[in-house]
């Protein structure tokens, strides 16, 4: 059998490779021609303003055929201190699982550490929760808000007809993975809230798109909705720190009282 091919990931140089990027996250996130998009000269003056501008690539690298691609800003948050936004990172279907986006979020630590900076911070939707799963327990990010409606009225691409809550992620850089206590055993319904000691649990389905088709557009939304206020009332208090998978259509959050060591970074 064949070896897998050889990955490396590196800086995106020139207005060719960037449209190759581009392209790419216009694949796999399915965009229509009305959704609107990137350019090279947007991802240029970021990259040469302080923000990073990635991509993986198979075999002999050519920057023509990225694999993955991400590309993050400075930005700060009031006065406080500066760190990379991570905008978007996206793998190639047929690569996705296999370590492609941890290979990019690495890339992004290793040139934000070297910009003297220690936090990237991104946003997704709670609903997807093999990103929440690799973003909490792979990673070792930390949510502590949710921003109801983040970017308008509802998604695009594959997305398109779906709200864009999004819970906001950061990644302290200092600060491994912890390990997190295991889920208890037990039927869980989609939308519970269960206390479990001193933290909050949270079942949500774990395909989303597949739960969707499966209830119907009506009950998903009103779930969603419902997920909406559960998430926001929980972060008053807690922090999500882990999503595992329980079944093969469930999955549970962990969250965890602020201020405490099971929190972990700050």
């Amino acid at each position: 059998m064949a070896a897998e091919p050889a990955l490396v990931v590196r800086d995106v140089e020139g207005p060719a490779a960037m449209a190759a990027c581009i392209g790419l996250y216009a694949e796999v996130m399915g965009l229509r021609p009305s959704d609107g998009g990137l350019n090279p000269r947007l991802l240029t003056a970021l990259q040469s303003n302080g923000g990073i501008v990635v991509a993986a690539y198979e075999g002999d690298g050519d920057p023509t055929r990225p694999v993955g691609f991400a590309y993050s800003f400075l930005a700060r948050e009031g006065g406080g201190e500066l760190f990379q936004f991570s905008q978007l990172a996206v793998v190639a279907r047929h690569l996705q699982g296999q370590g492609v986006g941890r290979l990019l979020k690495h890339a992004q630590r290793e040139r934000t550490l070297a910009m003297g900076l220690t936090r990237i911070r991104w946003s997704y939707d709670p609903l997807k929760t093999r990103n929440a799963h690799f973003n909490l327990d792979v990673l070792g990010g930390r949510v502590r808000v949710l921003k109801p409606s983040m970017y308008g009225g509802e998604g695009f691409g594959d997305d398109a007809g779906e709200p864009t809550d999004r819970f906001l992620l950061d990644w302290d850089l200092t600060q491994p993975a912890m390990v997190r206590p295991g889920l208890p055993e037990r039927a869980w319904r989609p939308g519970e809230c269960l206390a479990h000691g001193d933290d909050l649990l949270i079942a949500v389905p774990a395909r989303w798109d597949l739960h969707r088709t499966v209830v119907g557009a009506a009950a998903a939304a009103a779930l969603r909705t419902s997920l909406r206020e559960t998430f926001i009332e929980a972060l008053t208090t807690h922090v999500g720190v882990s999503c595992l998978r329980v079944t093969d259509d469930l999955a549970v959050y962990r969250f965890v009282p602020r201020g405490t060591d099971q929190e972990g970074a700050s």
